[in-house]
């Protein structure tokens, strides 16, 4: 049974519906802040929407490279293109 559970992330608040226990919720909302504050931190950032998204691009390349090849569309390949990419937006922005 889906249950609300409200969320802050960068100061604003979030009611967010999920089966998950509130703990776990509460847990991946930390975690989303906390790869979003490792990106700011770097000083290359200037608004909340694109430190969310190299946040977003930075996981999504460290789940892609420790995902086995056989099962990642792409595997290897992707995985450094998704790299090179990165660091272009990275270049771009600072």
């Amino acid at each position: 049974m889906k249950q609300s559970v409200q969320v802050s992330i960068l100061g604003q608040q979030f009611n967010l519906r999920s089966d998950a226990p509130p703990e776990q919720v509460h847990k991946v909302a930390r975690f989303v802040e906390d790869q979003i504050s490792l990106v700011t931190r770097s000083g290359r950032t200037v608004d909340s929407l694109q430190a969310a998204i190299l946040a977003l691009l930075n996981v999504s390349a460290a789940h892609l490279e420790g995902t086995p090849a056989s099962s990642a569309p792409g595997g290897a390949d992707e995985s450094r293109r998704l790299s090179r990419l990165i660091e272009k937006i990275e270049a771009a922005l600072g």
